[in-house]
């Protein structure tokens, strides 16, 4: 469905994506211009920079998604839409307020968690963090998608697969950061970590602005959980 998407989006939908990309790679540029040059001497032009220029770009890609889904949301009363703006609201709440960061610190400090293979005991808790996240959370998807519509099911899953794509980057790209940063490649591997995340959350943008769109403009405006009715009309 994400491709059908891209093919059928509006040409303000491809526009926004592009925009969207556009800003990532702007970012990107700029982060290396700070890691390699003297002209941006200011942490905060560091994409990996907690609350930086690049990190805030990310926090209004998230508020972007959560209204778009609200939307989605009052136009097809589908609940798990519920679900997923609670998801990426606790992703925004994450980076905003540096939850993992603080889990792990603390996790590496109740269970002693020694540094091991290039992983700080921190880095272990962190990853612990998100072994719980998934713990608690796959159940509560594989509920709410075995009680959905055909319609539901669709958008669930496609969200699915974009939120494992965001972790890929964030918590494999990470540890894999975290292994490479005493080498040639730790640049190289933070703007893969930090960039991917960008593109993926734009993607993540894109998609659900095209659903909005699709919604207001008539498709599949009367879908409830006990059916769809109208789902594959468009205009």
């Amino acid at each position: 469905m994400i491709y059908d998407s891209f093919r059928q989006s509006s040409a303000a939908s491809r526009k926004l994506l592009a925009a969207l990309v556009g800003g990532d790679l702007l970012f990107m540029v700029l982060h290396w211009l700070h890691v390699h040059t003297g002209l941006l001497t200011s942490e905060l032009w560091s994409i990996g920079r907690d609350r930086g220029f690049g990190e805030m770009f990310q926090y209004l890609k998230y508020a972007g998604v959560m209204l778009a889904l609200a939307h989605v949301f009052r136009r097809t009363r589908l609940p798990v839409l519920l679900l997923w703006i609670g998801v990426f609201g606790f992703l925004l709440l994450d980076d905003s307020m540096r939850i993992h960061e603080r889990f792990g610190l603390g996790m590496m400090a109740w269970a002693h968690l020694p540094d091991f293979g290039g992983l700080r005991g921190r880095d272990f808790g962190e990853l612990i963090y998100a072994a719980i996240g998934a713990v608690i959370l796959t159940p509560v998807l594989v509920v709410t998608y075995i009680r959905s519509s055909p319609m539901a099911r669709a958008i669930s899953a496609d969200l699915l697969l974009l939120l494992i794509m965001l972790l890929i980057f964030a918590v494999g790209g990470d540890t894999i950061h975290r292994l490479l940063s005493s080498t040639v490649f730790d640049t190289l591997a933070g703007l893969v970590e930090d960039g991917g995340e960008m593109l993926v959350l734009s993607l993540t943008c894109f998609y659900v602005c095209t659903l909005y769109v699709y919604i207001s403009t008539g498709g599949a405006c009367t879908v409830h959980d006990t059916g769809v009715k109208g789902a594959g009309r468009r205009r």
